[in-house]
């Protein structure tokens, strides 16, 4: 009985590999047929590459501490791997509207960065680190968790992010 239903199992595999072949073959055909390439964009770009759209959201998000439209662009420009771009925005709306998100997201694109490029310097990695603590301090919950992660979990002291700055 275990044979038979093994066999069964098999053999329902295999048409179905099958039948997906030849569902392959038929879409490359009618692609080939027609002389055009349907492309599947990918709307990330779509969105990152609006520069008119992009320009609002980003006014909106830094004069007027707009956060929908800030983390919007956020996701666009990270997603469409345009995060270095992206970094004075953020630093920007951290600072200007004190958005807790921002420290944590300026931190976010710094370790993109460095995983990447590799930082400079000590301080590099510092300044990184005093925007984690700052999106803490203002009460990001992402940020509460790095650094429970980071921290806590080692028994070691949260440190202030301005004591961070000045080592």
């Amino acid at each position: 009985m275990k044979k038979t239903l093994l066999m069964l199992c098999l053999i329902a595999i295999l048409f179905s590999c099958t039948k997906k072949d030849e569902n392959r073959n038929e879409n490359t055909t009618s692609i080939i047929k027609s002389d055009t390439i349907i492309k599947d964009p990918n709307p990330y770009m779509v969105n990152y590459e609006n520069k008119e759209r992009m320009k609002k959201m980003l006014d909106s998000a830094i004069i007027n501490g707009d956060t929908i439209s800030y983390q919007e662009a956020f996701k666009d420009f990270i997603v469409s791997e345009h995060s270095q771009e992206f970094l004075y925005y953020s630093i920007k709306m951290a600072k200007r509207n004190n958005y807790p998100r921002a420290y944590y997201d300026t931190y976010t694109i710094l370790n993109i960065l460095d995983k990447r490029k590799g930082y400079i310097s000590k301080s590099d990695k510092n300044e990184a680190l005093f925007y984690l603590l700052k999106a803490y301090e203002k009460g990001d919950i992402n940020a509460k968790h790095k650094l429970h992660e980071l921290y806590t979990e080692k028994n070691i002291k949260i440190p202030s992010s301005t004591s961070v700055l000045n080592d």
